[in-house]
């Protein structure tokens, strides 16, 4: 009789204590956005990838549950109801992109990416749909994020804001975030993707160098091109919001796949002045720069995606 991995019992111990690590990370602010790491690392011990699912069937339950617990006493409503399918949207794009990741194990890694990240740009474009177009009972969850959203900042003399120049930057704010969706997905896939990557190669003295020669498809030039003159030209006709915002989800992911590529290129740059580069550290700084720092956030946003756009004229990587 064949024995399964998760009869070895110290496998099965590393499974529970990963899962706990990561449903631990989700209920952490900082770590919510990164609590599918440690199963992500975890799946390469498998020699069996329905085995190596099932610690993220196990973790989905748990934060089902919990979440279904937390908003027990709001469940009786429309709105409770809403509350709760957006408060699990981005829980389910990354346990949904973690599932594909360990399913994809042993195909190229921009396949892997690509298909991980296909769910959370999906779901993107239909939350933006359904958004645009608000029931009554979406009003009403708008008017209460409105209100989370004026306690945060504060109101009146305290804050500096008239009501009226609040519901402003609220507005802005949540088109903003609509238009930036899928994109953000794409990010935060694409950083629990590579940091289980960089974790489960970090013996592998060549990684770096792998990393140097990531390099996007010469066919998708012309689709971003194609899709930042439609951005443009909706933006000069002053169209409305959802064609604006659809077209720009589209333009915008698309730019996060070109900063992979001027990734790539640092660390090309870093390697051949003979530096050593750790690769995790180096795109957990940038990660930051983009989602914490403000100012500098609008550099690299624009810059990584520039830098890789434009090797598609010069020559920026030369290989002896």
């Amino acid at each position: 009789m064949v024995l399964t991995d998760l009869k070895e019992p110290k496998l099965r111990k590393d499974a529970l204590l990963m899962t706990g690590a990561s449903f631990v990370l989700s209920r952490i602010m900082v770590g919510n956005f990164l609590f599918t790491i440690p199963l992500m690392v975890l799946h390469t011990r498998f020699t069996n990838k329905r085995e190596a699912l099932a610690p993220v069937g196990v973790l989905a339950l748990l934060i089902l549950a919990t979440e279904l617990y937390k908003a027990r006493g709001a469940l009786g409503s429309v709105e409770g109801k809403l509350l709760f399918l957006i408060s699990l949207f981005i829980p389910t794009v990354l346990l949904v992109a973690s599932a594909v990741w360990i399913a994809l194990e042993g195909h190229p890694t921009s396949h892997r990416y690509l298909a991980s990240s296909l769910f959370g740009v999906v779901a993107s474009v239909v939350m933006v749909i359904w958004f645009s177009h608000p029931s009554p009972a979406l009003l009403r969850v708008d008017e209460l994020f409105y209100e989370t959203f004026a306690n945060l900042f504060g109101q009146g003399s305290t804050s500096g804001f008239s009501e009226a120049a609040m519901k402003n930057l609220y507005r802005v704010a949540v088109m903003s975030t609509g238009a930036m969706l899928a994109p953000m997905c794409m990010v935060l896939v694409g950083f629990s993707s590579f940091m289980a990557l960089s974790w489960t190669k970090r013996e592998a003295g060549d990684f770096a160098t792998t990393v140097s020669r990531w390099k996007v498809s010469e066919q998708l030039l012309w689709p971003f091109l194609g899709a930042w003159t439609v951005v443009l030209l909706l933006m000069v006709i002053k169209a409305s919001y959802l064609p604006r915002a659809l077209s720009l989800q589209v333009a915008l992911s698309l730019s996060v796949l070109y900063a992979v590529q001027g990734v790539a290129i640092i660390v090309h740059f870093l390697l051949k002045r003979g530096r050593v580069v750790r690769i995790s550290r180096l795109v957990t700084y940038l990660f930051l720069l983009a989602f914490v720092v403000p100012g500098l956030n609008v550099l690299v946003i624009f810059a990584l995606p520039l830098l890789g756009v434009t090797e598609s004229w010069f020559t920026y990587r030369r290989y002896e």
